[in-house]
């Protein structure tokens, strides 16, 4: 019975030791995963607080325009002089987006940042770009209207339309390694 004894003994620690093992390999796997599981929710913490702050951005730029014309309002209200001066501030807004090389580079930043670098890479990637078809890129990837945009660039609606439609195929067509990209901004 002695030798018995002994395999059965044998078996039952090779069986230990098997699941012993097999318990710290399934604990190491599993804190390896709990580790990669917090890596991947820093990077979104990282991500959703990079896209708030570019967002809390490009919120304070949508509202300059209505700030100065609830000043305007404000100041002129109940006078005769209310109605000019809220259509001059209107085309003062309107004349500076068109214009103004300054604003035009805040929308260019704001899209940059909240769009890996997608003005960056689309001036890199065609820069013959007509001015009128990058403008119509800008004003569309920054959220205008077409109302807007036909303003903006002193053109009919179904004129940006079809500059728009035919700004979308370029892209398409091109070997561009962003069209993705590209294509997604004008599709908000």
């Amino acid at each position: 019975m002695g030798p018995l004894v002994l395999l059965i003994t044998a078996i039952l620690a090779t069986l230990v030791l098997y699941f012993w093992a097999r318990k710290a390999q399934l604990e190491k796997q599993l804190l390896e995963e709990r580790e990669e599981n917090e890596r991947i929710m820093n990077i979104a913490e990282d991500l959703k607080a990079r896209l708030g702050a570019a967002s809390k951005r490009q919120t304070g730029r949508k509202f300059d325009a209505l700030d100065r014309l609830c000043e305007q309002y404000y100041i002129y209200e109940g006078t005769d002089n209310l109605q000019p001066r809220i259509l001059k501030e209107v085309k003062s807004i309107v004349d500076g987006l068109r214009a103004d090389e300054n604003v035009r580079r805040q929308l260019e930043q704001a899209l940059n940042e909240s769009s890996d670098g997608v003005i960056t890479k689309l001036k890199a990637d065609f820069p013959s770009m007509k001015q009128e078809d990058f403008m119509l890129f800008l004003f569309t990837a920054s959220g205008f209207s077409t109302t807007t945009i036909s303003t903006l660039l002193e053109k009919d609606k179904p004129y940006v339309y079809n500059r728009l439609y035919r700004l979308k195929e370029r892209l398409k067509q091109s070997g561009s390694a962003h069209k993705t990209l590209y294509l997604t901004c004008l599709d908000r």
